[in-house]
């Protein structure tokens, strides 16, 4: 494999490659196909992966800092990557393991997360307006401050999830198992809450009403 070649953005289609490790930081890779490549432990803070396609691509433990991540991760494996900072506006994460993973001030506006592992994933004040979350696995995740307006989470499941001073207004929990979750002072006005499993959930100060 010539690196050379891949940090200029010669290469276009690398489909099954094996990056791991590389240092790709900064390149350009908008519009590549990296679909089922091995990119472990690389480093791409601030790569240009917009419109990329790394389906079922595995990115273990990945440094993707300040990145443009507006590209389709369809069940790929972003366990323990850090994605600080970065723009997942839109990004299909359908599938994808992000477990320990780091979100930290990331945007996933528009995102689609249907079926996405997200299990204790810290997602505190993170912009999720609008996102597909339907049937993911948000067990002990940390959405506090979060927003979530009109974001799809149908079937998911957020036990023992921090919801404390979330915005869900208008949001979509039918059927979601918010068992043991704190909801702290969240905002639920106008959310579709049919089917919702509350036990044990904590509710003081929530609105739930407009």
């Amino acid at each position: 494999m010539d690196i050379e070649s891949v940090r200029t953005g010669k290469v276009k289609h690398l489909a099954g490659a094996n990056l791991e490790d590389e240092d790709l930081s900064r390149c350009n890779l908008s519009r590549v196909n990296l679909s089922g490549a091995t990119l472990n432990g690389a480093i791409l803070n601030g790569v240009n992966l917009n419109g990329a396609n790394l389906d079922g691509s595995s990115l273990l433990g990945c440094q993707l800092r300040q990145a443009d991540l507006r590209a389709n991760f369809l069940g790929a494996t972003l366990m323990q990557a850090d994605l600080t900072e970065s723009d997942l506006r839109g990004a299909n994460l359908r599938g994808a393991n992000l477990m320990q993973s780091r979100l930290a001030h990331t945007t996933l506006a528009g995102a689609f997360l249907s079926g996405a592992n997200l299990m204790g994933v810290s997602l505190q004040r993170v912009d999720l307006r609008g996102a597909d979350l339907r049937g993911a696995n948000l067990n002990g995740a940390n959405l506090a401050g979060a927003n979530l307006t009109q974001a799809d989470l149908q079937g998911a499941s957020l036990s023992e999830a921090n919801l404390e001073e979330a915005d869900l207004r208008g949001a979509n929990l039918a059927g979601a198992n918010l068992t043991g979750a704190n909801l702290l002072c969240a905002e639920l006005a106008g959310a579709n809450v049919a089917g919702t499993n509350w036990v044990g959930t904590c509710l003081k100060g929530t609105v739930l009403e407009a």
